[in-house]
């Protein structure tokens, strides 16, 4: 796929300024909504880029911000708080070297010649992805400004108070994350945002994922979303190309 980036940002703000974007199999899908979490609406889009426009905060389930080797101190801090079992959700991510990798083992190959370990195929799933991501992040200042790091079950976590009890594809799991939902968004924002994205391949716990990330844009843009790991001053974990390594929930 080719990508083509726009220099700047050309339509005018919607209503709904902020968005959670999770990726799906094909596409991506987003969930925006405005600063009191109303006027809820859910898109899909084959690249990212088309569901950024008028967002003013940008929460993206996708690692962002490579190491050239070892592991990220976000992805230990958000094990960290997450802990058994959850924290497993917390996959590694890949050092920048396999960005482009066209098998998993290649990818493999390549991750240990740079780190010493392999790569994980669910890890390996989502490398295109980042891949755009990153690209889009290196090459565009105005999405530097907007597009931010989160992860769902960390986000949840902080949403309830406590990590969640139940894995998101059982239906206790389900039903757990959905409350959260229609207590922030409405009693039908759930239903109403499966219903726009109704015939592609996006699944229902992809939409709760989307969720949790936009309820972590309007903490980002209130400044009371918690950042992992915790930043102290301007001291911020940057990768070799100066990208901020930081999960924010």
């Amino acid at each position: 796929m080719i990508l083509k980036f726009p220099s700047e940002r050309t339509l005018a703000p919607m209503a709904a300024a902020f968005a959670g974007i999770d990726g799906c199999p094909r596409e991506w899908v987003a969930v925006r909504c405005d600063e009191r979490m109303a006027n809820v609406q859910a898109r899909f889009a084959e690249e990212l880029v088309q569901l950024l426009e008028g967002v003013r905060v940008a929460a993206v389930d996708i690692p962002i911000g490579l190491p050239d080797r070892g592991q990220r101190e976000a992805d230990r801090a958000a094990r960290k708080a997450l802990g058994r079992p959850r924290g497993s959700s917390v996959f590694s991510c890949p050092v920048r070297s396999v960005l482009g990798a066209s098998s998993w083992e290649e990818a493999c190959a390549l991750s240990q010649l740079a780190d010493g370990r392999r790569m994980s195929k669910q890890a390996f799933g989502i490398v295109d992805k980042i891949d755009e991501v990153d690209r889009l992040i290196r090459s565009q200042e105005w999405a530097r400004q907007i597009v931010r790091e989160v992860h769902p079950e960390l986000s949840f976590a902080r949403w309830a108070g406590h990590p969640m009890k139940h894995r998101k594809k059982s239906r206790d799991g389900r039903e757990e994350r959905r409350r959260l939902i229609a207590a922030a968004f409405g009693d039908d924002a759930f239903a109403r945002a499966k219903e726009a994205v109704r015939g592609n391949d996006v699944a229902s716990d992809d939409i709760a994922d989307a969720f949790a990330a936009a309820w972590t844009a309007v903490r980002i843009a209130r400044r009371t979303a918690e950042s992992f790991p915790a930043q102290v001053n301007r001291d911020v974990s940057r990768d070799a190309i100066g990208i901020p390594m930081t999960i924010w929930a």
